[in-house]
């Protein structure tokens, strides 16, 4: 089944209509509100399009870097064990056991270009 539009064309269609029809006729004091929706709508657009694509590959990284087995994982349990991953990293990190990693400083920068890519793509023009 192929229904259309889907959850990301609905946000964007709702996101349009916000901006082109019913801000232009808000009173001034609401409109950093509104931006504020629309951006964060822009945003669950993205991340819904995007899917688990990123976060797979995040894991596989971290996988790769303390050298253990992959784990295919999706949704919910996904996001629990990459959560994990990223505090282990972050106390290991701050304790100095990733001096000399190859490859951290290249899943560092994958992991935050990915994230950007979602909340706010204009910085990866630049």
């Amino acid at each position: 089944m192929n229904d259309r539009p889907d959850a990301t064309e609905l946000l964007e269609i709702a996101r349009r209509t916000l901006l082109d029809e019913l801000l232009p006729r808000l009173p001034d004091e609401l409109r950093y509100s509104t931006l504020m929706i629309a951006n964060a709508m822009a945003i669950a657009s993205r991340e819904h399009a995007a899917g688990d694509a990123a976060a797979s590959a995040e894991l596989a990284r971290l996988h790769e870097l303390y050298g253990e087995a992959q784990q295919t994982l999706a949704g919910s349990a996904l996001y629990t064990v990459l959560s994990s991953y990223n505090r282990r990293l972050g106390a290991d990190i701050r304790a100095g056991r990733c001096d000399g990693w190859a490859g951290l400083r290249d899943h560092l920068a994958q992991t935050t270009a990915d994230k950007l890519a979602v909340a706010d793509p204009k910085v990866l023009a630049r």
